[in-house]
């Protein structure tokens, strides 16, 4: 069990309401890999029919809150961070009809179990994008969802791949002496170990954010004791018109960034 650190929690709210809104300007209503990787992969792994009640947890600026809206879902979306929430509500014109923005905190098992409402209305779907890893626990998280899913639920996540995608690595473009063909790797020097550490996503932040690593063993029993079952794992390449615009480019590399992954209640 993780244990939580209120100062480590409230230092990374200050740090992302500061990054807020330079993320907005960044990720905007989509683009880059947010529009060709992401939100394809977490669609079709979301399914989502109209009028279904869906949960966005850690939604940021709801650039895919209002995508699920636009598929015709009532949206529940929520962020630690106060500053993000209002540049999100900012953003949402259409179909705001259909989202809900609220202000609570992942780690917190009890403010995510207060977004079901008073009715204790159960969601049909709920979804984190690229924010495990920026969370200091991730029981409570798993707990809640397993108790506000329907039975029938499903809840899908993405997160940097934790074997191939972080600052234990390093890229590796090598031409041999004679070849024409370059060889492309990554040197990962740590693995096992869980860790915390500080670094930037976009250069454009004006500060470093937290990371926290966790082994694939540690990520996903988390989930299972928490009461989740998984039915399906995608680990999707990056592609790129060819030649890739730098040796540094993920499209050169047989290797994903991304991992993704659906979980239901356990029966």
């Amino acid at each position: 069990m993780e244990q939580l650190d209120a100062k480590l929690i409230a230092e990374s709210r200050e740090i992302w309401d500061a990054n807020a809104e330079a993320w907005d300007a960044k990720i905007g209503s989509g683009g880059g890999w947010q529009t060709s990787v992401i939100a394809p992969v977490v669609e079709r792994m979301l399914n989502i029919q109209a009028g279904e009640r869906v949960l966005d947890i850690a939604c940021g600026n709801g650039q895919f809150s209002r995508r699920l809206a636009e598929l015709g879902a009532s949206v529940v979306a929520a962020d630690f961070s106060p500053k993000l929430i209002e540049l999100a509500r900012q953003r949402t014109s259409d179909h705001a009809d259909r989202i809900s923005y609220h202000v609570a905190d992942a780690t917190d098992e009890d403010q995510l179990l207060a977004l079901a409402g008073s009715d204790q209305q159960r969601f049909d779907a709920a979804v984190c994008i690229n924010a495990l890893m920026d969370m200091p626990a991730i029981e409570p998280l798993f707990r809640a969802v397993a108790k506000l899913l329907k039975p029938d639920g499903r809840f899908v996540f993405s997160i940097m791949h934790p074997c191939f995608n972080g600052l234990s690595l390093t890229m590796q473009p090598e031409l041999a002496d004679y070849s024409e063909t370059v060889t492309y790797s990554l040197k990962i020097s740590r693995y096992l170990t869980a860790d915390i550490s500080r670094g930037i996503a976009i250069r454009e932040q004006p500060r470093q954010q937290y990371y926290w690593h966790r082994p694939l063993h540690q990520l996903f029993n988390s989930a299972f004791t928490s009461g989740l079952v998984m039915d399906r794992i995608e680990e999707p390449p990056i592609t790129a018109e060819v030649p890739a615009p730098s040796a540094f480019a993920w499209s050169n590399y047989d290797m994903p960034p991304l991992l993704f992954a659906r979980l239901r209640p356990a029966r």
